[in-house]
């Protein structure tokens, strides 16, 4: 077979692949946000588009909080993206899976309290946070533990930037998350001046 022939099938079947992974994506979009979509119905909508940085800041902020209905709602997401039932069966799985999903409802529960620091002016960026959610859920890596390894850069702002400095990166995984209670805080009362300074 000629090269150039090579080229085009090959072009080809990238194109194929690249297309069945935007249609399982989007039928796992489909599936994963049944919850929340029953929860923020008059205020957003979620899509196999959709990123932490598209989400209006009421939202993140629940996401944040780790509330029993918003730690249900990754669980839903998980369980019915992956197509497992819903947030209910979640700790029912056999420790096996119940560990790889564990891995990754604490990586994507960091994604949303690290795009709240970024909003603060923490962070640069969050790890995968160019992806969309649905991606990110449906991606192996994020079900191994080295995925929670992953930790954004600070800026100047982040509270412990100059402890980042001085360990030169090595405890940066720790050091980015202990300030999150005071992230979500004073997140919280950004959130409720920006509501009471909007007209009604």
């Amino acid at each position: 077979m000629p090269i150039e022939s090579c080229r085009i099938l090959e072009g080809g079947m990238m194109a194929d692949l690249i297309s069945m992974e935007a249609h399982k994506n989007k039928k796992a979009a489909a599936r994963g946000f049944k919850e929340w979509r029953r929860i923020f119905r008059s205020i957003t909508d979620f899509d196999e588009h959709t990123r932490w940085a598209d989400l209006p800041d009421e939202v993140l902020l629940f996401f944040c909080e780790g509330c029993p209905e918003s730690k249900n709602a990754f669980y839903d997401l998980l369980m019915r993206a992956h197509r497992l039932g819903n947030g209910h069966d979640f700790e029912t799985q056999r420790f096996d899976r119940l560990t790889t999903f564990m891995n990754a409802y604490f990586f994507i529960t960091d994604q949303g309290r690290f795009e709240c620091m970024r909003r603060l002016g923490w962070l640069e960026r969050v790890p995968r946070g160019d992806k969309p959610i649905i991606e990110v859920v449906m991606a192996s890596e994020t079900y191994d533990y080295a995925a929670l390894l992953e930790a954004p850069e600070p800026t100047p702002a982040h509270p412990y930037y100059e402890e980042d400095q001085q360990s030169r990166g090595v405890d940066r995984a720790a050091l980015m998350r202990k300030p999150v209670l005071d992230a979500i805080r004073q997140f919280k009362e950004k959130v409720q001046l920006e509501t009471s300074a909007t007209p009604h």
